[in-house]
């Protein structure tokens, strides 16, 4: 795994760029989109001339299929040479449990992309020092079922005990850097949020991406 993470804008152009750079040799590539929502990722699927295979929990369009991760992949699905798996993980009950569901989608050597908030982000852990929660799981984040804190190290952990290796780690969602400063109070907080960031590189970024392999059937 790279020790010097690449910087992405956001979650798309992290997802844009592994899935150009991880694209399998087989003629036939089957990409899981789990969480696919809108189906923002079709177009980049599709034009690495793949299969756009999309997966959500609830049908926000037709041609998503239902899978809840606490349960194997419905029948009649393909597996995976690639999965997309952007901003899911952290709502999770059980993300072990939904991890090992994903790998057992994925063709051996398949190729996991995957996005979830960083609780070490310099906005986390400013908020957590002024009001004793992260940033983005405080109470009120329950309503969207922000239930499991994505600790880098916990997730890496999970994702061996799966039988997929780490690859790569790239620091995601930067654009809170560019913010107007819209009062004394906002300057003061983004010149502590960069100064933490400076005194750890690994704070930047609102959410961390991950890619890792499968090498364990």
């Amino acid at each position: 795994m790279s020790t010097e993470p690449k910087i992405y804008s956001n979650r798309g152009a992290f997802a844009k760029e592994m899935l150009q750079k991880y694209k399998p040799k087989e003629s036939k590539i089957v990409v899981s989109d789990i969480g696919a929502g809108f189906g923002h990722m079709e177009e980049t699927v599709l034009e690495l001339g793949a299969q756009w295979q999309p997966f959500d929990i609830i049908k926000k369009i037709d041609k998503s299929i239902i899978w809840d991760l606490n349960d194997r992949v419905p029948e009649g699905t393909e597996k995976a040479n690639l999965v997309i798996f952007l901003e899911v993980l952290e709502h999770l009950d059980n993300p072990l449990l939904g991890l090992q569901n994903i790998a057992n989608h994925m063709e051996k050597d398949g190729v996991l992309v995957l996005t979830t908030p960083n609780p070490q982000s310099s906005k986390n852990t400013l908020s957590l020092f002024l009001r004793g929660a992260l940033f983005a799981f405080q109470e009120k984040h329950i309503e969207e079922n922000h239930v499991f804190t994505p600790w880098k190290h916990i997730v890496i952990a999970f994702l061996k005990r799966c039988g997929l290796e780490v690859l790569e780690y790239a620091i995601v969602d930067i654009e809170y850097k560019k913010r107007k400063i819209s009062s004394f109070k906002d300057w003061i907080k983004y010149r502590v949020e960069a100064f933490i960031e400076s005194r750890n590189p690994m704070t930047q970024g609102m959410s961390y991406g991950i890619v890792a392999k499968k090498i364990k059937e």
